[in-house]
């Protein structure tokens, strides 16, 4: 049994971020055949117009909340993969340290004791995989809904 190729979230998201909507086609206009359209009885002209209004709002809507729902599922995604491997605290502390010096990190109780080196207290408004690094002069948010807002910000 072969095993799966490893797709970054980034790299999973990134055509279809990138992928502008296509522009709504729109459908001919009632007016290029007058004689037709006087034809029609007013109620089909106002059906024919009342659905073309229907086809452009949703197609504004859907423009308007792609972003959200793009950033819902990579929740969710980051959420199931989670689950299955926690945040590398390790790591992003590492990072932090080289920059700056770190006072002390804020974590949620269940990752309290992955955190070495530096003084950590358990935070129960966090999340698992949350951290917050206090320096001497403010903070870094690193909490995951952070770190995943300027993932889906750098693939816009």
């Amino acid at each position: 049994m072969r095993a799966a190729e490893f797709v970054s979230l980034a790299d999973l998201l990134a055509p279809s971020i990138a992928e502008p909507l296509p522009p709504p086609t729109p459908p001919p206009l009632l007016a290029a055949d007058p004689p037709a359209v006087r034809a029609m009885p007013d109620e089909i002209v106002a059906a024919i117009r009342d659905a073309r209004l229907f086809g452009a709002r949703l197609h504004d809507a859907l423009r308007d909340t792609r972003d959200a729902l793009l950033a819902a599922l990579a929740a969710d995604v980051l959420a199931r993969e989670l689950r299955a491997a926690p945040c590398d605290l390790e790591a992003l502390l590492e990072r932090c340290a080289a920059a700056v010096p770190i006072v002390r990190v804020r974590v949620a109780q269940e990752d309290a004791s992955r955190v070495r080196g530096v003084p950590v207290v358990a935070d129960e408004t966090l999340l698992p995989g949350d951290a917050i690094v206090e320096l001497a002069g403010g903070a870094i948010d690193a909490r995951l809904g952070v770190r995943l807002a300027d993932v889906l910000a750098a693939l816009r």
